[in-house]
This record gives structure tokens, C-alpha cells and sequence, in this order.
């Protein structure tokens, strides 16, 4: 009868001990993952905002360019400057995906 009861004992006092761990876990995953979600959610929209803002800059850059008012060694440097900078957004999303 003893042994029983030692059995029945040590079950009970690991039932609640494994639910615990599972609830943390359970919690732990949920933080994790949404985390993650907000994340990849920022990542997107800061590339839209700096796409939205590339875009302006090279629509005002036409503009100037139609009214003949920059040099052909200002647009080369512009040119340049922008190559320059979506290398680099470039670089860091393939980083970030890594």
C-alpha cells in the first residue's frame, strides 16, 4: 500500500510541474513568434518608406534634368550616389534574410 501511495504522490506533484512547463514554453513560443511577425512587419515598411523616398528624389532629379538646369558631371555624380546607396540597401536586406 505504501508504494501506491508514493506512486500516486509523485504523479500528482509532477502533473502540475509538467503543465507549468508547458505553459511556459506555450508562452514563450507566442512571444517569439510575434516578435518575429513585428519584426519582418517594420523590415517592410521601412523599405517602402526608403523606396517611396528614392523614388521622389529621382522624380525631382527629372524634372531638374528636363529643364536643363544640371550638368552632365552633377547627374554622373547623382548617378553614382544613388547606384551607391541601393548597393547598399541591397547589401543589407540580403544580410538581414540571412
Amino acid at each position: 500500500m505504501s508504494e501506491n501511495s508514493r506512486v500516486s504522490w509523485t504523479a500528482l506533484l509532477n502533473k502540475p510541474l509538467f503543465n507549468f512547463v508547458m505553459a511556459l514554453l506555450g508562452m514563450s513560443a507566442a512571444y517569439f513568434t510575434t516578435i518575429g511577425n513585428i519584426k519582418i512587419q517594420l523590415a517592410e515598411k521601412a523599405e517602402t518608406v526608403l523606396v517611396e523616398a528614392l523614388d521622389k528624389r529621382l522624380a525631382r532629379m527629372e524634372v531638374v534634368i528636363k529643364e536643363g538646369r544640371v550638368s552632365k558631371d552633377e547627374f554622373f555624380q547623382f548617378r553614382n550616389n544613388i547606384e551607391s546607396r541601393l548597393a547598399r540597401i541591397e547589401f543589407y536586406l540580403i544580410e538581414e534574410r540571412r
